[in-house]
Order: structure tokens, then sequence, then C-alpha cells
């Protein structure tokens, strides 16, 4: 390694300074510099991470996809001792997976939040050492502890898997299609909309009592995305280590608080909401950014702010872009009250909404559809 950028002295938990390696990143803005986190797992940047990394790691059992095993397999060095390909997360099947996973190897995740999700679950049920390397920076699942299980149409979190590492490869996310980059502001931006649900619910006495420093945080993390978005928007080095840097702070404060309020709310259910009337998904982190403009746009909370950065960031947004029809918003949106209500989830804008023709035409004109 070069210049180091930051390090720290800290265990696998995190906490101040937590241990980076890595050359300092490139930006394409002169005195840019990417956003730090004070807390997370233990995580390395640089370029060229992936190769030989079967040779580094020994033993593996890789869990994938298709398509990310296809970006890493040809450098990847001594062939792992199993792969495993899924795209499940139901309970049951996360059980068998880590049942009938080899002993003495170390789970490897590569590539999204699903495969991230699936290694957690093999890695904190059997007690398996875990490496995390993600293909691409969609969501934040790389730097959670928890898996997200899907119950039905319901999703749930459960587990508690510390990676050994978190290994993020500037090759493989830099020369990724944009989209799968620009995507990733979802889990991010989501602090705004979850913020403000986060306060309607403590004016009415529901739900996690508030916390100042969490909800500080909550802020910030928003302006260093704004900060972030034109780096974000050109795949600079700068711009991918602060995004996943914002992940990796993000991940580690819903640990400490116990809950993620100040990052998960009505945007996150208007995309679980869609899952579960449409029975498909669209990538995670746009449907979480539709959501996000959805419910600014509803509530009149933020909704300028979030269309700015968006548009930073080169971040999808158009209903077209996405290939994502109207009327899948629609019946979405007519179905999240009672989707919200009856799944159990935290009190939000997205319980108290009525949906009619003024409200559809709202949201329309913010999906530019």
């Amino acid at each position: 390694m070069g210049d180091q950028w930051c390090t720290g002295q800290t265990g696998r938990d995190g906490g101040d300074l937590p241990v980076t390696r890595g050359d300092r990143p490139t930006s394409l803005g002169e005195g840019y510099e990417p956003f730090v986190a004070r807390h997370g797992f233990p995580a390395t940047y640089a370029r060229g991470l992936a190769r030989g990394l079967g040779d580094r790691l020994g033993a593996t059992l890789v869990v994938t996809q298709p398509e990310a095993w296809a970006i890493v397999s040809p450098h990847f060095g001594a062939a792992p001792q199993a792969i495993l390909m899924t795209s499940t997360l139901d309970q049951p099947t996360l059980d068998d997976l880590a049942r009938s996973a080899p002993d003495g190897v170390t789970v490897l995740g590569v590539g999204g939040g699903t495969a991230m999700d699936v290694a957690k679950w093999i890695s904190w049920r059997r007690a398996l050492p875990l490496v995390q390397l993600p293909t691409l920076a969609s969501v934040d699942a790389c730097f959670t502890r928890m898996s997200a299980l899907r119950d039905g149409e319901r999703v749930r979190y459960e587990g508690d898997a510390v990676p050994e590492e978190v290994l993020i490869d500037y090759e493989i996310l830099g020369s990724a299609p944009h989209a799968l980059l620009s995507a990733g502001i979802g889990d991010v931006l989501s602090c705004l909309t979850a913020l403000a649900d986060w306060e309607l619910a403590v004016a009415q006495g529901i739900d996690p009592a508030w916390d100042k420093e969490g909800a500080a945080a909550s802020e910030r993390y928003v302006n260093a995305l704004a900060a972030a978005a034109p780096e974000i928007a050109v795949r600079s080095e700068a711009g991918i280590r602060s995004l996943m840097e914002l992940h990796r702070e993000i991940g580690w404060r819903c640990h400490a608080l116990g809950h993620a309020r100040f990052e998960e709310g009505s945007e996150h259910f208007f995309a679980y909401c869609f899952e579960a009337v449409t029975g498909r998904t669209i990538m995670h982190g746009e449907l979480v950014v539709m959501g996000v403009l959805a419910m600014t746009a509803l509530t009149g909370i933020g909704h300028e702010r979030a269309r700015a950065i968006v548009s930073a960031a080169g971040t999808r947004w158009r209903l077209h872009d996405l290939g994502v029809a109207w009327s899948e918003v629609e019946a979405t949106l007519r179905a999240l009250p009672a989707f919200a209500r009856e799944g159990g989830y935290w009190y939000s804008h997205a319980h108290t909404l009525t949906i009619a023709d003024q409200e559809l035409a709202t949201v329309r004109r913010a999906l530019g559809a």
C-alpha cells in the first residue's frame, strides 16, 4: 500500500477510527475530501483486491451470483472449496445452506445484497470467518451485521455476523455500469425521509425514543452524500470511497442504536410494498430512490433537496429509465398504507397516507411519468 489515507486501532466491531487500509483515493474535484467513517468494520480500499484472493484466503466457500462470479473468477487464483449460487433469502432455505456448508472454510460473499446477506447468515450460523467483496455499491449489506430475510411479503432483519474485512476494489466498482454505482445513494438518501418519519413517530409517542446524536448523524450523512454526489457521478475513487464509507458508518450506527429508524422508513416500506404488489423488483438502490422521491413529494419534506442529490449523482429516477410502469407505482401507493400497518413496520408517513387523484398526480410528476 502507498500513502495510508486513514488507519485505526480498534477491533473487528469498529469504533472510533476503525481499521482502514488503502491508498489515498483520487478525485475529480480539486480539494474534495472523501467522507471518513468514524466507526465500522475493517475495510481495505484499493485496485485489484480480487486478483489472487483465492490464494490469499485459502479454503473458501464463495457465496455469489452468476454475474458477479463471472467478473471475479478469471483472476481469483486458487479454486474455492465450494461455490454457492443463491437468490433466496427465506430462513428455512438459509438454514439448510448453513447446515450444508463445509467446515474449516472462510465464507466469502461476492456480489450484491443477496450474496452478502446469505454469506452473513452462513458465517453466523456456523461461526465461520467472513470476508465480503461487493461487486456493486447499490446496497449497504456488506457493512451491516444482520441479514434481510424474506418472510412472505415482509422483510425482517436477523443475525449477527461481523466480517474479518470488507474489500472495496476500485477496479470492480469503478468499471461497473454507472447505474450499479449511482444506485448506491439510495440507502444513504433514505436518511432524509427516515428522519422525518422518526420525528413523526416520536411526536405520536410511538417507536424508539428520539436519539439526538442519531438524528444529527442522519443529517450529516445526507450532507456528506450531497458533497460526494458529483464524484459518484464520474465514478472517481473518492466518490466510491465516500459512498462506501457512508454505508460503513450507517451500518455501524444501526447496530449501536439497536434500530435503523434514522435510515429506514417510508421510502423502504414503499420499496417492499412495490415488490409485494408487483411480484418483482428492480435494483434495490434505485427502488429506494423512487420511494424517497415519492414520499418527499407527498409530504413536502425535503423533496427539492432529494431531487438535487439524485441529479448530481446521475442516478436514474424516471420510470421509463427504470423499466417501471406507472400502473405499478399507482398500485403500490394505493396498497402502501395498509401494507405498512398490517406488516408491523415502524410508524411513518406511509401509515398516514390518503391516496386519491391529487396524490397520484403529485407522485406521477415527481417520477417523470
